[in-house]
C-alpha cells in the first residue's frame, strides 16, 4: 500500500472522528490564523507557499488591489459588492470564491452560476463517506489544470452550483462543486463548499492538492509568484476598484455591457432547453450530424469560455465553442463525431414516455423498480394477447433495451464521462429499438412528435388518450 493511500486513509479517519464531536464549520470559524480543526491556518500557509506573497486582511481596500492580484474570499457573511468584484475580473483579475450558504450568491449570478442550498439528503449524489449524506465523495473525471493528481475530493454539507457548461468537480447526477469561470479578461474558481479548506478537511482525499492547483492556476505563470489578498467572514471594504486606463465610470459601463450580454446568453439557453433542443435533435435524426452541429452552433457563439478551454481549443479544428471543444475532445482518436449527447436526449424522451405509460413517471433510477420488474409490468400490460413465445421475445427485448439504456449517461453527465463514445450507427440502432418498443405500446407517434417537432405534448393529454 502506497504512503499516499495510507496518509489519505488516516486523514479520512481523523475527519470522521472530528465529525462525531463537532458540527460543520460556520462563518466565524474560518480563521486563517487558527490551528483548530475548523480554522484555516494550514490553507493560509499553503497559499503563502504557492504564491509567495499573502495578505490576510479584515478590510479589503480596493485602491490597493491590482489586476495582477488574486483575491481569495471564503464564506463572506455580507452580500459581496458584485460591481467591484466584476470590474476587477473584467480587468484581468483572478478570484477564488469558496462559499456555500454565505453572501456570495450575487457574485455567482454575475458569473452565470446559480447556487442552490439543498438539504444533505437531497443532493444529486450517491457516493458518500460511510453512507453519510453530509460527506459526499466526488470522483474526478476529465482533464483540467485544477485536476492534476486529483482523483477524489470530499466535501462537507456543500451547496450546489448550476451552469450550462460542465463543472470541474461534479456531483453524480448533475450540478457542480467546483467551476472554472471567466468574466472579461479575468478568471474565477468558484467552490460551493468552503469547508474544503479548513484544517480538518484539507488533508482529506485530494482536497489539499486541489487547493494547490487552484492557487497555481490563478497565479499563472506558475513559479513567478503573485500577490494574494485573503478575506473571510464579516470583512469590510474600502473605496472602490478603479480599472486601469479607464476614466471615471468607464468600468461600470464595461461591466454593465458584459452583464447585458450574459443575460442574453442565459435567456437563449433557457429558451433552447425548453423548445429548440428537441427540434435540433430532429434535424440530427433526419439530416445527419453535420447539419445538426451546423444548426446548433450559432446559438453558442456568445458562450464565455474558461481560460483553459480557450487555450485548448486552438489545438483543435473549428468549430470553436466549449460544446465543440468537448465534442472534438471526445473524437480525437478516431476522428468520428461522438453521438453521446443525442443518445442522452433520446434516452430522456424514451424514459418519460415509456415509464409514464406504465405509471412509473416521474421517477429516478434510484426510485423505480428493477429492470426485470419493469419488463414484467410491460409484458402484463401490452403482451397478454400474444402466444407465450412472442410474449417472451418481447419481454426480453424490452429488458435488454432497458439494460442498454441504463448505461447511457444523462444529459448532465455527457461532458464529464469523456470515455463514453457512441457512433452514428449506435444512435440509429438505439432510435430503431426505442421506436419498435413504443410501437408495441401505441406510443410511436408520441415519440416522433417529441423528437422531431418543436412542441412537447402534455402528459395529461397522453394519459387521457
Amino acid at each position: 500500500m502506497s504512503a499516499r493511500v495510507v496518509h489519505r486513509g488516516l486523514a479520512l479517519a481523523m475527519m470522521v472522528a472530528w465529525s462525531l464531536v463537532a458540527h460543520p464549520a460556520r462563518a466565524g470559524e474560518y480563521d486563517p490564523d487558527s490551528t483548530d480543526w475548523q480554522g484555516m491556518a494550514r490553507f493560509a500557509e499553503l497559499v503563502r507557499r504557492q504564491s509567495g506573497e499573502l495578505h490576510v486582511v479584515d478590510e479589503l481596500d480596493w485602491s490597493r488591489v491590482h489586476p495582477e492580484d488574486v483575491l481569495v474570499v471564503v464564506y463572506p457573511t455580507r452580500a459581496l459588492d458584485s460591481e467591484n468584484f466584476a470590474a476587477f475580473l473584467v480587468d484581468g483579475g483572478r478570484l477564488l470564491l469558496a462559499d456555500d450558504f454565505g453572501g456570495g450568491a450575487g457574485l455567482m449570478e454575475r458569473l452565470s452560476l446559480q447556487r442552490l442550498e439543498p438539504l444533505p439528503e437531497a443532493l444529486p449524489h450517491h457516493n458518500f463517506v460511510g453512507g453519510e449524506p453530509e460527506w459526499p465523495r466526488h470522483v474526478t473525471r476529465g482533464r483540467h489544470p485544477l485536476l492534476v493528481e486529483v482523483e477524489e475530493v470530499i466535501s462537507n454539507v456543500p451547496a450546489l452550483l448550476l451552469n450550462q457548461g460542465g463543472p470541474v468537480v461534479a456531483f453524480d447526477e448533475g450540478a457542480g462543486l467546483v467551476y472554472d469561470m471567466t468574466l472579461g479578461e479575468g478568471r474565477a474558481v468558484v467552490v460551493s463548499d468552503p469547508s474544503l479548506w479548513i484544517n480538518a478537511m484539507l488533508p482529506v482525499a485530494d482536497n489539499e492538492r486541489l487547493a494547490v492547483n487552484s492557487v497555481d492556476y490563478l497565479c499563472e505563470p506558475v513559479g513567478e509568484g503573485c500577490r494574494v489578498w485573503l478575506v473571510h467572514g464579516d470583512f469590510d471594504t474600502r473605496h472602490g476598484y478603479r480599472r486601469r486606463g479607464s476614466g471615471d465610470g468607464a468600468e461600470g459601463a464595461v461591466v454593465a455591457r458584459i452583464e447585458r450580454i450574459n443575460e442574453r446568453v442565459r435567456h437563449i439557453f433557457k429558451e433552447l432547453a425548453q423548445t429548440e433542443l428537441l427540434y435540433f435533435l430532429g434535424l440530427l435524426l433526419s439530416l445527419g450530424s453535420v447539419s445538426y452541429l451546423a444548426t446548433v452552433l450559432p446559438w453558442r457563439r456568445s458562450r464565455r469560455l474558461s481560460e483553459f478551454v480557450q487555450r485548448e481549443r486552438h489545438e483543435l479544428a473549428p468549430p470553436q465553442t466549449e460544446f465543440d471543444w468537448n465534442v472534438a475532445r471526445f473524437s480525437r482518436l478516431d476522428r468520428s463525431i461522438n453521438q453521446a449527447l443525442p443518445m442522452a436526449i433520446l434516452k430522456e424522451v424514451f424514459e418519460e414516455i415509456f415509464l409514464d405509460a406504465l405509471g412509473l413517471w416521474p421517477s429516478t433510477s434510484k426510485t423505480r423498480p428493477p429492470i426485470d420488474v419493469v419488463a414484467r409490468e410491460f409484458d402484463a400490460r401490452y403482451s397478454g394477447r400474444f402466444p407465450d413465445a412472442e410474449r417472451g421475445r418481447r419481454r426480453k427485448r424490452v429488458q435488454d433495451f432497458l439494460s442498454l439504456l441504463a448505461g447511457v449517461p444523462t444529459r448532465h453527465r455527457v461532458f464529464l464521462e469523456s470515455d463514453i463514445h457512441y457512433s452514428a450507427g449506435d444512435l440509429a440502432r438505439f432510435y430503431q429499438q426505442a421506436h419498435e418498443i413504443l410501437g408495441w405500446m401505441g406510443k410511436e407517434a408520441d415519440y416522433e412528435r417529441r423528437t422531431r417537432q418543436h412542441h412537447k405534448p402534455q402528459l395529461a393529454a397522453r394519459r387521457g388518450g
